[in-house]
């Protein structure tokens, strides 16, 4: 009877000292993942500067060509998660001028851009009316204006910069005749209010 009590009280004592040692067993801390960077929203005003080249084709088939370079403001809208839509004016002098002195004074524009955008780039195309003053090979100046059309593609490098590529065809009436106009634009844009 003896060793069935000291077996008991054996038995009684490992089976409360177990959770005591179960308690010190080291339990593995959860893993917590950051969240996830929310994505570029591109609402909001913005200027910026560019710089390129155009090339015209005047009535009688003369080249005009050259360096332009000018400014740009805009506002963006970004609509559900990959679309946003836009209006920009922007206006450039130019260097396009040739041989038999015809010279276009500036080209400019208001346009609106609708784009998909994928975080930090944007994919974007864009159309509106256009203006220019060329000065004729006999030394007058004629007002124009038109439409213009083209699509671009703009990275926003930081929190409130962006760069951009951007074509442009121009389709301008001087009176005389139409004068068409390609241009090739890098530009760089600061948004503000972010």
């Amino acid at each position: 009877m003896k060793k069935i009590a000291v077996l008991g009280a054996a038995f009684l004592g490992l089976v409360l000292s177990a959770p005591a040692k179960a308690a010190d067993v080291p339990v593995k801390a959860p893993v917590y993942k950051a969240a996830p960077a929310p994505a570029f929203n591109w609402t909001g005003f913005y200027f910026g500067a560019h710089i390129g080249y155009g090339e015209a084709e005047d009535p009688i088939g003369a080249t005009i060509d050259g360096v332009i370079g000018g400014v740009q403001v805009g506002y963006n809208w970004h609509f559900s998660r990959n679309w946003v839509f836009g209006i920009e004016a922007d206006i450039a002098g130019t260097d396009m001028n040739n041989a038999l002195g015809a010279h276009m004074d500036y080209l400019g524009t208001i346009r609106a851009r609708a784009g998909y955008a994928m975080d930090r780039v944007l994919i974007y195309g864009t159309g509106g009316f256009a203006f220019s003053r060329i000065q004729n090979v006999l030394g007058a100046h004629l007002n124009g204006e038109g439409y213009a059309i083209g699509a671009g593609l703009e990275w926003a490098f930081a929190h409130n910069w962006s760069a951009k590529v951007e074509y442009m065809f121009h389709d301008i009436d001087f009176g005389p005749g139409d004068v068409e106009v390609s241009t090739f634009k890098f530009g760089v844009n600061y948004r503000f209010g972010r």
